[in-house]
């Protein structure tokens, strides 16, 4: 039986390049697909942010979200307490003004505000590095992305398993419609990559955390003869920064300048499409949308076996997991892909029938309305 429509309230701290603005945007869409309404609270466009921040707020704003904006508090310590109270105040107000059945705080740390209030709420805990503190308050059900955010929700916050669900992430199926070969051909002119080249790619933040050291480390590893074959794809970060400037001195370290091809983030879509193989040697993880992105893109993927990786990847089966920080592991199993064109083929087509059969939009969506049921306000 279809539930009646809802009104549902996301709490989100800013917009920015992250997993947790997709996800916030993927969900959006799978709920204002099966006709309900969406209202977004947040702090706004993070400060400094690029371009994609900009097609991110528009992306709510066309699918018939209604944006209601709190001023981030920042500045002197006691402006930074003045705002911190008017905020706090005006998204109370907001709240109770759109009369939500739910409240889904999609900013762990804003959950103190629902608790204020007095009324059900649930979070999504889109990271295992939260910490306790007056701002983060156990929710009336909590959503956790993978197995180990699960674990991490009993051990650090005491949450009750009848209180926890389990809801992996969804991605747009839009990932698994390819981009025709002449648009390809004219992304690789531009990237300067040769037809023949084998690309593999990398799409993310510049980071210790997502692994840019291990990355290049691995890449100068691989065998002359074998690197020759191929191009890589950075795709993250933004030009001219200290991350940039700390990428750049790791490739020039690692001396593969020729092979290493540097974008600064934008929409991934049709990168995935030229990309044979798929890259994400992260240090930590909760559940990267990245790599269901690629899978779903019928990409070769390969990743760290660090949080949710084996809820991703059937090792060897759809995509490949090497041990987190092992670099000689990632240069062989690199190695071992470049030059075996059936296996890499044969992971990539089951990466995405497993990413179409688990990891879309409305799985996901219709898992968080069986939450939403539980904890309904009206």
């Amino acid at each position: 039986m279809q539930p009646c429509t809802m009104r549902i309230v996301f709490l989100l701290s800013r917009i920015e390049q992250s997993g947790v603005t997709t996800h916030t945007i993927d969900l959006a869409r799978g709920l204002i697909d099966m006709g309900h309404q969406v209202c977004l609270i947040t702090g706004g466009k993070i400060l400094d942010g690029t371009n994609r921040v900009d097609d991110f707020y528009r992306e709510f704003e066309d699918m018939g979200v209604t944006i209601k904006e709190f001023d981030t508090p920042r500045g002197s310590i006691l402006k930074k307490t003045y705002l911190s109270i008017t905020s706090i105040l005006k998204v109370i107000k907001d709240i109770k003004a759109y009369t939500p059945d739910v409240v889904h705080s999609q900013s762990p740390y804003m959950t103190f505000i629902p608790w204020l209030m007095g009324i059900k709420y649930t979070t999504t805990l889109h990271i295992l590095y939260l910490k306790k503190n007056f701002k983060f308050k156990n929710p009336t059900h909590l959503i956790a992305i993978s197995q180990e955010s699960y674990e991490f929700s009993k051990k650090t916050f005491g949450i009750l398993d009848k209180n926890i669900s389990l809801i992996h992430h969804g991605v747009s199926s839009r990932y698994a419609e390819t981009i025709d070969d002449t648009e390809k051909i004219a992304l690789k002119n531009k990237l300067g990559i040769p037809g023949e080249k084998l690309v593999i790619g990398f799409a993310g933040s510049i980071s210790l955390r997502k692994g840019s050291d291990i990355l290049t480390a691995a890449l100068s590893e691989i065998k002359k003869e074998v690197r020759d074959k191929i191009k890589f794809v950075f795709l993250g970060g933004v030009q001219g920064s200290e991350e940039y400037l700390w990428l750049k001195k790791l490739v020039k370290e690692a001396q593969i300048e020729d092979i290493f091809i540097y974008v600064p983030f934008e929409d991934p879509k049709p990168f995935y499409d030229i990309f044979d193989i798929f890259v994400l040697p992260s240090r930590m993880e909760s559940f990267p949308l990245v790599t269901l992105e690629a899978m779903m893109s019928q990409c070769c993927p390969i990743r760290s076996n660090t949080e949710g990786a084996y809820e991703q990847i059937d090792h060897g089966v759809n995509g490949m997991l090497f041990e987190n920080e092992n670099v000689q592991e990632l240069t062989e199993t690199l190695n071992e892909l470049i030059q075996n064109s059936d296996l890499r083929k044969r992971l990539g087509t089951a990466a995405k029938q497993k990413a179409l059969e688990e990891f879309t939009i409305p799985v996901m969506t219709n898992k968080t309305l069986q939450v939403y049921e539980k904890i309904r306000l009206n």
